[in-house]
């Protein structure tokens, strides 16, 4: 077995071990063990970006110089293309009735590897959130993006690492009792009836019992998947419990599910903007949404980091220059045309009316 560094690969060599994309978009085995090598296989493997090949041999007295250590973002991409192909093979029955141990394994490594990958690089959840929006929307796609949300609300509320990995968990599984759920009534395109909406609201409890009976998960994941649809006014189901009775784990998945539902493609809508997203999330506090959960959420997944161009509602555009509590309320540096004034959004009386409504792909130099 020898390891060649893509630039040394050759025509004839033959493959010991598959070589997988390394792309979470388009994640799939390339080529199978025993190929032999082509010029076009090896064009292909330096088109997708893959380092090195593993082929048959005997190691020299000279080795092939190792390949270089993957980058943050590559170990990242690899992470999340193994977790969708995982995901999907966990949701992908008509009928789920037990949770295997394979899936329990498959779905804590999971959860293992979006922790290490957020507390890794600080652009992780932007940049992986913006790429798995553009897939299809699948229920284990949503659930895995529910947990790359989960994870940085958690650690902005100061939660604990064994409460951090608990939410993550609960959201990977939080709709898996869907799968239990007549499949055309989960991807109707328009309303609900009354009676399919019934059905839907079962999904919790399926999800939870399905969990409970394969004797693996906590008392906190259990009340992740059970309690993520309930509201804090106790207008929710599956029980209508409300406020600080909602544990706190179902509080976070709730605030994550709905922004990643409303920011997702729809047969029946286009997908909502993350402001307006999360104007509605800060509209929705109290009623909806436990008020400190939102909050930690709008921090976690600020829509308007500092040095954002963005557009204004009188017309005008501007530069993001700080933030403040209210992140959709940022202090922002006029520029272009009467350049140079600073509002700030959410103490300016003069502009109480005032909103950004979306970045500004312009080129204007700030003064």
């Amino acid at each position: 077995m020898i390891i060649v560094p893509v630039d040394n690969i050759t025509e004839g060599m033959t493959l010991e071990k598959d070589v997988a994309s390394t792309s979470a978009r388009d994640y799939r085995i390339l080529l199978t063990a025993g190929t032999v090598i082509t010029a076009d296989m090896i064009a292909m493997l330096k088109k997708k970006g893959i380092k090195s090949i593993v082929i048959t041999g005997e190691e020299e007295k000279n080795p092939a110089v190792p390949p270089p250590p993957d980058t943050k973002e590559e170990i990242a991409k690899r992470h999340i293309g193994l977790a969708l192909s995982e995901l999907d093979d966990i949701f992908d029955s008509k009928e789920i009735k037990e949770i295997s141990q394979e899936a329990v394994r498959k779905v804590d490594r999971i959860a293992d590897d979006i922790l290490s990958d957020i507390s890794n690089d600080s652009s992780y959840l932007g940049t992986q959130m913006i790429a798995l929006q553009n897939y299809d929307d699948y229920t284990y796609k949503h659930c895995l993006r529910v947990s790359m949300l989960s994870a940085s609300v958690c650690e902005e509320l100061g939660l604990n690492a064994a409460d951090t990995k608990d939410a993550v968990v609960a959201a990977l599984l939080h709709d898996i009792g869907k799968s239990n759920i007549d499949h055309e009534i989960i991807i109707k395109p328009g309303k609900l009836t009354e009676a399919e909406f019934s059905e839907i609201k079962r999904h919790p409890l399926i999800g939870y019992n399905l969990l409970k009976k394969s004797g693996q998960y906590s008392a906190n994941v259990l009340a992740g998947v059970l309690f993520h649809q309930e509201k804090y006014d106790g207008s929710g189901y599956p029980t209508g419990i409300s406020g600080e009775e909602i544990p706190l784990i179902g509080r976070i998945l709730s605030v994550c599910d709905v922004f990643d539902a409303l920011t997702s493609n729809r047969p029946y809508r286009k997908p909502w903007s993350v402001a307006e997203t999360e104007e509605y999330i800060l509209g929705s506090c109290g009623t909806h949404f436990d008020f400190d959960v939102a909050e930690a959420f709008l921090q976690a997944f600020n829509p308007y980091p500092i040095g954002t161009m963005v557009s204004l509602s009188d017309g005008r555009h501007g530069v993001v220059i700080s933030r403040n509590k209210n992140v959709l309320r940022p202090v922002v540096k006029i520029i272009g045309h009467n350049s140079g004034e600073t509002i700030d959004l959410s103490n300016d009386f003069r502009y109480l009316s005032l909103m950004v409504t979306g970045i500004y792909g312009g080129d204007y130099t700030v003064s």
